[in-house]
């Protein structure tokens, strides 16, 4: 009796040790905000929504990590959408192979943002299973607006490739958003070891029997930050179903605290389509599009007034070029003030003045204003007034 007394002690021992050296934790953000747009018809209607993950982008998910020893860790990472204002769960993340430009992704996904297990210690981090694409998190860094209005901030649609409406098709997904991409190996190196530099690699398998270059996503990163300041910079290349036709894409990222009140943050972004691709206007005319580019530029100002309230300027010229003919050039911009007022470490009221305007009514411009702008009009106003908490 004592001997067993004795071993079910040593057991517990063991078995409490082994779960502090392990974790899981259950993590999210829910977010919601009233929004008030006009021009949201062709004879300048307004519209009266709630909108989910305005501020941040409303998600719930598990993460862990377990100490292998020897400074190793297994880690994980299962990370989903939520669609608050519905009760929705998850979101589209790819197609069915079709090769069409504009394929918005017809297959769902719980995990939709993240589903990845891997190694990190010493010699950095690799992950692997559905992965941020690289500079999603370095030069994400330094978007003017902190990534808020994520369904039309033009760096998180255009820039991070999330606008499945234009870059459907490209890379592992096949179709709908290349934010993240699906049978991805990642690997970042430990930047606090390299005098605050690091790198970032990443491969997608398009797992296409006989063609291994097809809907592949290949792509590399290099970034610094001394803990305030940050430069990044990333390159993307991805191809769609056939194997011919490409997605290359490059972006740079700053930040520059000026003051510990005041930041000022940059980024440029382009992207392009080689290849002959079907966009369905025109009856679905066929285009060499050798030349088609989108082409971002952000920038933006944070100035803190207490540790509770921050306001936020941001500035983003949008435009679209190289089209055979012209016939999808176009152009917008976005002017937003966003103000910021933290009622707690987890909770934070907001509100945003967003400022719209298109080159022309014409729809290749228009859609540059990511919904914005309705059909018709050159130009909206649209005003946010939520809340955020996380936790």
């Amino acid at each position: 009796m004592k001997k067993s007394l004795i071993a079910f002690a040593v057991l517990s021992a063991f078995a409490a040790s082994a779960s502090a050296q392990s974790n899981v934790t259950m993590y999210g953000i829910i977010d919601a905000a009233a929004m008030y747009n006009t021009n949201q018809t062709a004879g300048g209607g307004k519209k009266l929504t709630v909108d989910a993950g305005q501020l941040l982008t409303s998600r719930w998910g598990f993460k862990g990590s377990e100490d292998l020893g020897g400074g190793m860790k297994a880690i994980f990472n299962l990370e989903g959408t939520l669609t608050n204002d519905t009760g929705a769960a998850g979101a589209g993340f790819g197609g069915t192979g079709a090769q069409s430009f504009t394929q918005a992704g017809s297959g769902t996904s719980l995990f939709d943002r993240l589903a990845w297990v891997g190694l990190s210690g010493d010699f950095g981090t690799v992950t692997a299973g559905r992965n941020n694409i690289l500079g999603v998190d370095s030069v994400g860094m330094a978007d003017p607006m902190g990534l808020a209005h994520a369904g039309s901030n033009p760096n998180v649609m255009f820039s991070a490739l999330n606008s499945g409406a234009t870059y459907g098709g490209f890379g592992t997904n096949q179709g709908g958003t290349a934010l993240r991409q699906n049978n991805s190996i990642k690997y970042v190196s430990p930047y606090q070891n390299m005098s605050g530099f690091g790198v970032g690699l990443m491969y997608g398998f398009g797992e296409k029997a006989g063609d291994t270059s097809a809907n592949r996503y290949m792509g590399a990163s290099a970034f610094f930050t001394d803990g305030k300041n940050g430069a990044a910079m990333s390159y993307a290349k991805l191809t769609d179903a056939s194997g011919n036709a490409s997605l290359s894409g490059v972006a740079l990222g700053l930040r520059y605290v000026v003051t510990p009140e005041f930041r000022f943050n940059f980024t440029y972004s382009q992207n392009k389509v080689d290849g002959t691709i079907l966009i369905p206007v025109a009856a679905n005319l066929a285009l060499n599009a050798d030349q088609r580019k989108i082409a971002i530029i952000g920038a933006g100002v944070d100035y803190t007034f207490s540790p509770q309230t921050t306001i936020t300027g941001a500035y983003y010229d949008t435009k679209r070029s190289g089209d055979v003919g012209g016939a999808l050039d176009g152009k917008a911009d976005q002017y937003i003030l966003l103000g910021k007022y933290a009622l707690s470490k987890r909770t934070t009221a907001y509100a945003s003045l967003t400022y719209a305007k298109a080159g022309s009514s014409n729809p290749q411009d228009t859609g540059l204003s990511l919904g914005i702008i309705a059909a018709g009009n050159s130009s909206a106003v649209r005003t946010a007034v939520g809340v955020l908490h996380s936790f």
